[in-house]
């Protein structure tokens, strides 16, 4: 549902160009049930369409500078989150295909995904990655991956931007990445580790 009133709407956005988080929490919950009602048709998971509409709004807000030249809000908000619905079907589609793969592989092996990842060590690499990352890194990593916690969420726990946040867990990320690979595990990083996109 749109504001009534265009000059109040027009007047909500300027404030979120100027940093406001309030005006920007209006925003979001004034479309928030009929975003969300769009993502479930492309994701058919309710707990997919809410990571997606976190993801949208996030990157709306890090680039809020461009709302100021924004006409149609609501086209606008839609085309954010068609991009991480797109986003999402992708990964889904690699994530299949991997699976698909390890399966045709070792069609011998009654617990494929297991017996073949070896989760306990790669959890084992993980681990002792995350805990070699400074302070701060670590805190975002582990309230983002073990507590599943959002980008906004964990700017408001930490009392931090969310950019910064975000900025932190891309690298906390890469590092792991980079850990996993260097002792020879690289097919499953599609679906045991998401990119921050």
């Amino acid at each position: 549902m749109a504001f009534k009133d265009s000059e109040k709407e027009r007047e909500l956005l300027m404030a979120i160009v100027g940093g406001s988080e309030k005006a920007f929490s209006i925003l979001f919950f004034n479309y928030l049930s009929v975003l969300q009602s769009f993502a479930l048709k492309f994701t058919k998971s309710e707990h997919a369409a809410e990571e997606v509409i976190q993801d949208a709004f996030l990157r709306i807000w890090l680039n809020r500078d461009k709302l100021e030249h924004v006409d149609n809000v609501k086209a606008y908000l839609y085309k954010y989150v068609s991009n991480e619905c797109l986003s999402f079907l992708r990964k889904k589609i690699k994530e299949e295909k991997a699976i698909g793969f390890l399966k045709i592989h070792h069609a011998d092996q009654e617990n494929v995904t297991l017996d073949v990842i070896h989760l306990n060590e790669i959890n084992r690499i993980i681990t002792a990655t995350v805990s070699k990352l400074p302070n701060q890194r670590r805190k975002i990593y582990e309230l983002s991956r073990v507590e599943g916690k959002s980008i906004p969420e964990i700017a408001e726990i930490l009392d931090l931007s969310a950019s910064t946040v975000k900025n932190a867990l891309v690298i906390a990320l890469r590092s792991v990445r980079e850990s996993l690979v260097k002792h020879g595990i690289s097919l499953f990083l599609i679906y045991l580790i998401k990119g921050i996109h």
